[in-house]
């Protein structure tokens, strides 16, 4: 096991992000009383809440959701993700751009929760990650001549299958924050390429995937919750 001065040198990105987000949950465990999976103090402290989005146009929540979590379980599920996960997606991207997608994945994922689930309480770390899994099915594919990124696309996939399937008969999970968290990642893969300019799709697949980020920022501010 990797100790995390290991892991900072390897993945400095993801080292952060998970420092972050646990140092975070543990002031969660403080303020609430151990209560962290409480709806009203999540709501009181950043989870993403449609009507407030809405009516008090609380954009932020967009983004604070992604370092929230609701319970031990929860945190600990997405921080060993991120922990095997992250180091491969930044080795693909480079640092920087890791650091992109994992933000514009979360943000993405929680839009499409707005839109098309206003009135659930979302918080996690789970939008950035499937954005995650997105971006390195986008690396895959324009790899995929290289049989060691074929196989990492093909457990990507298996991955993501699972995770989707099991996401279907669970109560909890925020489907439309997965989805939207996935094609973030997908996109951002698309407009941005990976590390340094390697596996850069043509500009018109680009410009497409940009139009298409325009789009949902416009719905996010101009038609806010679906009816």
């Amino acid at each position: 096991m990797k100790t995390l001065k290991t892991h900072y040198l390897i993945a400095p990105v993801t080292t952060i992000l998970l420092t972050v987000t646990i140092v975070v949950f543990v002031m969660e465990l403080v303020v609430s009383g151990g209560t962290t999976d409480n709806s009203y103090f999540l709501v009181q402290v950043g989870a993403k809440w449609g009507p407030y989005i809405k009516d008090d146009s609380q954009y932020w929540r967009l983004i604070t959701p992604i370092f929230l979590h609701a319970g031990f379980m929860h945190i600990v599920t997405n921080m060993l993700t991120l922990w095997f996960i992250g180091p491969i997606a930044e080795d693909a991207f480079g640092s920087r751009k890791f650091l992109g997608l994992y933000f514009f994945s979360g943000i993405s994922g929680n839009i499409f929760s707005y839109l098309f689930s206003p009135n659930t309480i979302s918080v996690g770390a789970s939008t950035a990650l499937f954005g995650l899994f997105g971006g390195l099915m986008i690396f895959a594919y324009q790899f995929r001549h290289d049989p060691n990124v074929r196989a990492l696309g093909s457990m990507m996939g298996l991955f993501i299958l699972l995770t989707l399937l099991s996401s279907f008969s669970a109560t909890n999970i925020d489907l439309w924050g997965h989805l939207g968290g996935f094609i973030g990642g997908v996109m951002f893969a698309m407009i941005f390429g990976f590390y340094s300019r390697n596996g850069k799709f043509s500009w018109h697949v680009r410009l497409v995937m940009v139009l298409l980020t325009v789009l949902l920022i416009g719905l996010t501010v101009f038609m806010g919750v679906r009816s």
